[in-house]
């Protein structure tokens, strides 16, 4: 009997071994000689938009833009093994191996320094819980519909009045599919002004192009940002460019996917996109031999994480769901979202308060993430299916809005630096002097973030006087603008509370603050010339 037992016990042993040397794998190379292309020419690996990214903000361009070495790749294909996709950040491919003759063939080569399973090659298709996905017009004077609230929520309507409505912008959309993205009449807009650039399908190999044919998710997340029907829907950024990438199997879980992301990721800095909105995370598998735990949560440890960092390196923005795992066993962040340098946002409810599924941090090396926060419990979205306004949860909804309202922003502000934007946002938060684990730095204000971004011009901050600060009493401002002298004056709270107002024709005399409370305010100075925002002190 137990012998019995004992060989049943080394044949399930085997049979295990052999299928783990069947399925698709990560193939790591040790480095990247024998190389077609060169560091010396890098316009035929970087397109024209990602060079003067990187012209523009100083990025050197160094080995990790440099692609795999194809010497290597069309090496492995001899043996046999299917090619999927590579990463030049990782310095690996991914294949496909069918046979153990030909897995045992790769481990021989000298420049593979080693190999990660990722899925098997034959999946059972599962339902997959909710919980996976981080679920040329005058803009002056428009009736944004149903998304309203949430964009005004964030002030973006400020923006937007102001002409930055993501022109010039191009947003890389990584998601698990777009169904119906090329026939409802809310992105029509879109294919009407050439605003898809790209699409790509990284899941079915990185040389498919069909994203329309799969999943939903991509499709509510895009017209969060996109969507637009005047006077029924307009989204955040609805001027902006999008390339569509599809890095997500709906169907499984696998840490295949993260291997995906960074594929696509790299994708999109290398067409030259400025900003990445991703509304998934990972935290369990199908296969629980690849879970993540807690202590994975270090922005260095898993390869989707590493490649969200990069990519700020590489002077672009990731913004990230945090998750819906707020009441689950997981409770934490997921994964890409515990990335240094990125924006991971959580949800609230339309009154600021936390939605119940929205994950929490800190990171495992005690970041501050969530980063942000915005609306995300009964978001306004266009259903993939009957092509109409619907309402949805999750924080895949709370990042698009974040994501759109950064292209607003950037495009206002474009020769800064994402890491300059990036704190700008964050410094507007309701939250900003006492973050936690749940809202992170809080609610942002995309109009502070504005007068913030204004004040890096040291010229015009010489046409204005400003003191005391911190103040008692009152603040006296001169307006040396001799060209025009009629000016408005705000205060508003730290959480961007309209406090006082007053227009001047000729501002004269001290503004006085005996109706305003101890604590910190932001002052907004505009005339036709001049438009500054100052923080002070109310002793």
């Amino acid at each position: 009997m137990y012998k019995f037992f004992f060989s049943v016990i080394i044949f399930l042993n085997t049979l295990d071994l052999y299928q783990q040397k069947l399925g698709y794998f990560f193939i790591w190379f040790t480095d990247k000689a024998n190389n077609a292309y060169s560091l010396t020419k890098p316009d035929s690996f970087l397109s024209q938009r990602a060079l003067i990214r990187r012209l523009k903000y100083n990025i050197p361009i160094d080995s990790t833009d440099l692609p795999v070495s194809n010497a290597y790749i069309n090496e492995i294909k001899t043996t046999g093994a299917i090619f999927h996709s590579s990463s030049k950040w990782l310095n690996g491919a991914i294949f496909i191996v069918n046979d153990t003759n030909i897995y045992e063939q790769i481990i021989t080569k000298t420049f593979v320094k080693k190999i990660t399973y990722l899925k098997p090659i034959t999946t059972s298709n599962r339902k997959i819980n909710s919980i996976k996905f981080e679920t040329l017009y005058n803009l002056k004077n428009f009736n944004y519909g149903h998304p309203a609230h949430q964009i005004k929520m964030l002030r973006g309507n400020f923006l937007h009045e102001k002409g930055f409505t993501g022109d010039n912008m191009l947003i890389a959309v990584l998601d698990a599919g777009f169904v119906g993205v090329d026939t409802i009449s809310f992105f029509k807009r879109l294919f009407d002004n050439n605003k898809i650039l790209l699409t790509r399908n990284i899941v079915n190999s990185n040389f498919n192009n069909h994203v329309y044919g799969y999943h939903s998710h991509g499709t509510m997340v895009l017209s969060i940002m996109g969507g637009y029907k005047e006077n029924e829907y307009i989204g955040v950024a609805p001027n902006a460019s999008y390339a569509l990438i599809r890095t997500e199997d709906g169907d499984t879980e696998y840490i295949f996917e993260e291997y995906c992301w960074v594929v696509g990721a790299e994708l999109a800095d290398s067409i030259g996109a400025d900003i990445i909105n991703s509304s998934l995370g990972y935290t369990t598998f199908d296969d629980s031999t690849m879970n993540h735990t807690w202590n994975d949560l270090d922005g260095r440890t898993s390869v989707a994480s590493i490649a969200a960092t990069i990519c700020a390196r590489k002077g672009m923005i990731v913004v990230c769901s945090a998750g819906n795992w707020g009441l689950q066993p997981w409770r934490k962040i997921g994964i890409p979202a515990d990335a240094d340098s990125i924006l991971t946002v959580g949800a609230v409810d339309s009154t600021g308060l936390l939605a119940f599924f929205s994950s929490q941090g800190y990171t495992a090396d005690g970041r501050v993430k969530p980063t942000i926060v915005a609306q995300g419990l009964d978001n306004w979205c266009i259903s993939a299916y009957s092509g109409l306004p619907t309402k949805s949860s999750g924080t895949s909804f709370s990042a698009p809005l974040i994501a759109g309202l950064v292209a607003c922003l950037w495009q206002a502000f474009n020769d800064s630096s994402n890491m300059v934007i990036y704190n700008a946002i964050i410094k507007t938060a309701n939250k900003y002097n006492n973050p936690d684990s749940l809202y992170g730095y809080g609610l942002p204000n995309f109009e502070l973030a504005y007068y913030i971004l204004n004040e890096v011009n040291e010229n015009v901050f010489n046409r204005i006087k400003f003191f005391p600060n911190p103040a008692k009493d009152c603040i006296y401002i001169e307006n040396l603008d001799t060209d025009n002298k009629k000016c408005v004056i705000k205060i508003l709270d730290i959480s961007g509370r309209l406090i006082y107002t007053e227009h001047f024709l000729d501002l004269q005399g001290p503004i006085y603050l005996n109706k305003l409370e101890s604590g910190i305010y932001f002052l907004v100075f505009l005339s036709e010339n001049i438009n500054l925002r100052f923080k002070f002190v109310k002793l």
